[in-house]
């Protein structure tokens, strides 16, 4: 997995026909590609949906404390989801002042828009990795790459795949407490 700290732009990631939320599917799929995957890893997309304040559509790794839940939660993706949304809404918010300006400008172009969680789901065989993708307002992607394949070889699809047993509205949980928790640190964008 390389860069795994920065942002990763989508400019030029293929999007199979469903606009940046197709191509943030791609991208983090293909962050992963030959790796062995142990837990789940979550990306938030950013400035993924129409009308961005920045024109520029990225994702970045979403660290802890929700990789560290996954033990804790008996490997099982519900219980995951729900106490890294609980967590997240319990974190507590610093006041604005606490940052500068150019740290909530930074917060504000860069919206949380999106949400991704690849993992290796042994209920899909034959294929190395899938992929959830859901934005703030409810849209749905699944990817996956087959066993040995590369980047080419990644299908995306609206909706769960057939083994996401509802994780979609789990993911999405997650998504709103992180970006509720952005808004009430950094603001609403001026």
């Amino acid at each position: 997995m390389q860069g795994a700290d920065q942002i990763h732009p989508l400019d030029g990631v293929p999007d199979h026909g469903f606009g940046p939320l197709g191509g943030l599917t791609h991208s983090v799929l293909t962050q992963y590609i030959g790796a062995a995957l142990t837990v789940p890893h979550l990306h938030l997309g950013q400035n993924i949906l129409p009308d961005p304040p920045f024109p520029l559509a990225a994702h970045v790794p979403m660290g802890n404390p929700l990789n560290e839940d996954w033990r804790e939660c008996g490997a099982e993706l519900d219980a995951f989801l729900r106490a890294g949304a609980r967590e997240l809404r319990n974190q507590p918010t610093p006041p604005i002042s606490a940052y500068s300006q150019q740290i909530r400008i930074l917060q504000w172009v860069l919206r949380f828009d999106a949400i991704a969680m690849v993992w290796r789901d042994p209920r899909l065989a034959g294929f190395s990795m899938v992929a959830l993708v859901v934005d703030r307002t409810g849209n749905c992607l699944a990817g996956r790459v087959p066993d040995g394949g590369d980047a080419t070889d990644i299908e995306v699809v609206r909706g769960e795949p057939p083994a996401g047993d509802g994780i979609a509205v789990l993911l999405h949980d997650v998504l709103l407490a992180q970006y509720e928790w952005t808004s009430a640190v950094f603001g609403a964008v001026p």
